[in-house]
């Protein structure tokens, strides 16, 4: 009996029952199938999976790939693509997270053995990664880490990050809330996003931008933050943020 744990994220209930019963076979018991990214989520804070099978075509708000990255950033797993397209641009797409393998449709018990075993055993003898300390992950070319400078009249003025509640975006200006105040920017939201760590800040929307410290509560459509305000959640954002976050549910 092999102990490490799997994840398989597919969409036909068929596939991801075949990728079971093989790994079954070869000694596998720790399976968990999700049909979704959120449930994908869900199951990768729950469980911390070892390895994961990745249909690249999932339905829904986001594709294998932009799964994938998410994936990437929640936990240290080998990622497998399973795949019956073999389309040059989603090839590339996939190359850019790093995945260590690609399985092609229609797969047989060979083609699950070979990539299990080789994936699993990289991992197993590569050299384990300290946990990187507070320093070392606030670690920026900026020699104050626990502020922005935003220039309002003649003057930069000091925001620390815990006081910045909110992002919005107004035609070709942004709109920064504070705690003392609003500021009005000739920024685009991409360089803003660029300019806040991401550690702490997340769009969640086209035109938001939260601090997550501030979230007071959140739901599929919208997120309440500490001092009242409240910003709406764009669907294609939804599993990108729920990821950012430590959760606790009845499943």
């Amino acid at each position: 009996m092999k102990e490490e744990r799997i994840l398989i994220v597919e969409d036909e209930l068929s596939i991801a029952e075949n990728i079971q019963e093989i790994l079954e076979l070869l000694g596998y018991v720790n399976i968990d199938i999700a049909n979704s990214a959120n449930q994908c989520i869900k199951v990768i804070k729950k469980y911390r999976p070892d390895l994961v099978f990745m249909d690249i075509k999932l339905k829904g708000d986001k594709d294998g790939i932009e799964l994938g990255e998410i994936v990437k950033g929640m936990v240290d797993a080998p990622l497998v693509y399973v795949t019956s397209y073999s389309d040059p641009t989603i090839i590339e797409r996939a190359k850019r997270i790093n995945p260590a393998g690609f399985i092609v449709k229609p797969f047989n018990t060979n083609d699950i053995h070979a990539i299990v075993e080789i994936v699993l055993y990289n991992k197993r003898t590569k050299p384990s990664t300290e946990t990187p300390s507070p320093a070392a992950v606030a670690d920026s070319p900026f020699l104050v880490h626990d502020a922005v400078f935003i220039k309002a009249d003649n003057a930069f003025e000091k925001v620390p990050y815990e006081d910045l509640y909110y992002v919005e975006a107004n035609g070709n200006m942004v709109s920064i809330f504070t705690k003392q105040r609003e500021y009005s920017i000739r920024k685009s939201m991409k360089e803003i996003e660029d300019i806040l760590p991401s550690s702490l800040f997340l769009r969640v929307q086209k035109s938001y931008i939260v601090n997550l410290s501030q979230i007071e509560s959140f739901n599929t459509k919208e997120i309440t933050l500490t001092q009242g305000a409240v910003v709406q959640v764009g669907r294609q954002y939804y599993n990108s943020f729920l990821a950012k976050l430590n959760t606790i549910t009845e499943s």
